[in-house]
Order: structure tokens, then C-alpha cells, then sequence
């Protein structure tokens, strides 16, 4: 008779948790709505931003915002270059795919109030990153027949290296897969 070894559930539960611990945080990050004040300037990328409008709210009475509207030269009796719907005011995703590439100030809408001309904000793009190295200056002479020193010009040399986004979580969970594999086989 063989006895096989048998894996605690306390195991199971204990990896479960671990797991759950390194997920959650990382794939709530990000969730929680950004409040935004009329005249703010946001940078959007490409990654998602959730936004409050709620404060753009008309102060006198307090309808939510249905859309977001960006006229020519930031004029609001001039035409209407995008129109952004906002079906909930209190949580509102954006990104640069939503502006089309139409960066400016828009003017905050409601269906029920019509054009709230003193809230506005300004979209511009996320700055992108680049990664450089520092900047090394050679500065050479050269000597003349009369004996003074002549400076060549300056060369500059810039090298850029790319850059990796460490993945701790990810190679955390594959970890604790591995382990739980592990236990298992046992």
C-alpha cells in the first residue's frame, strides 16, 4: 500500500491569496477618477485616464455634464471642431484615441443647461519619454605658426539606449504558478 502525500488546502489558499495580493493592486492602479477643476490642463496619452467632471458642473443648477466641446480658435461662437459624449460625468475615460488628435480646451456641456462657458479644460499630449545618456564635449586645438592656439569646434556626441519596464509583479505570479505546479505534482 502506497500513501501519497497530499497537498494542505491551507496551501492552495495561502498561494490564492499571494497571488491575489500581487494582481489586485497592480490592475487597480489607475482606476480611481482623477477630480478635475475648470481651467486645468491634462496631458492625455494613450493609456487611459478616468476623469471627474463633476466640477464643472453649472454651480447654479448642478446638471451633469453629457459632452465635452472643442470650437475653432477655443471660441465658443465659433464652429464646433469635436464634440467628446460623456455618458457619466462622475467617471469619464479618455485617451488620446478619444481626441483624435483635436488637442485644446474644451468647453463642458449639459443636454439640460446648455454651454457652461466658465468651465473648461485644456488637453495637451503626454510628453513621451526618452532616454538618454549624459552629453561628452571633445574640445581640440591646434596650433598656428605664429604660435597661438586656434579651438577647433566643439563636437557633441549624444547615445541613446532603450529602455526596458521591469515586470516584477508578472515574473512574481509566474513564480508563484511555478510553486503551485510544484506543489501539486507532489
Amino acid at each position: 500500500m502506497t500513501y501519497e502525500r497530499m497537498a494542505s488546502p491551507y496551501t492552495f489558499v495561502f498561494l490564492a491569496v499571494l497571488v491575489l495580493a500581487l494582481v489586485v493592486p497592480a490592475a487597480a492602479q489607475g482606476t480611481a477618477p482623477r477630480a478635475v477643476q475648470p481651467g486645468e490642463t491634462i496631458a492625455v496619452g494613450s493609456e487611459p485616464l478616468v476623469l471627474d467632471l463633476v466640477n464643472l458642473r453649472s454651480a447654479d443648477t448642478l446638471n451633469p455634464i453629457t459632452e465635452l466641446r472643442h470650437y475653432r480658435d477655443d471660441n465658443p461662437t465659433k464652429q464646433i471642431v469635436r464634440v467628446i459624449g460623456v455618458p457619466n460625468d462622475g467617471y469619464f475615460k479618455i485617451n488620446a484615441h478619444t481626441l483624435g488628435g483635436k488637442y485644446g480646451r474644451y468647453f463642458a456641456f449639459s443636454k439640460e443647461g446648455g454651454l457652461i462657458r466658465q468651465s473648461s479644460i485644456t488637453f495637451t499630449p503626454a510628453p513621451t519619454a526618452t532616454p538618454t545618456e549624459p552629453t561628452v564635449t571633445i574640445t581640440a586645438t591646434t596650433e598656428t605658426p605664429t604660435g597661438t592656439e586656434t579651438p577647433l569646434p566643439a563636437t557633441a556626441t549624444t547615445t541613446t539606449m532603450p529602455t526596458q519596464a521591469p515586470l516584477p509583479g508578472l515574473i512574481a505570479v509566474i513564480a508563484i504558478a511555478g510553486l503551485l505546479v510544484a506543489v501539486t505534482r507532489r
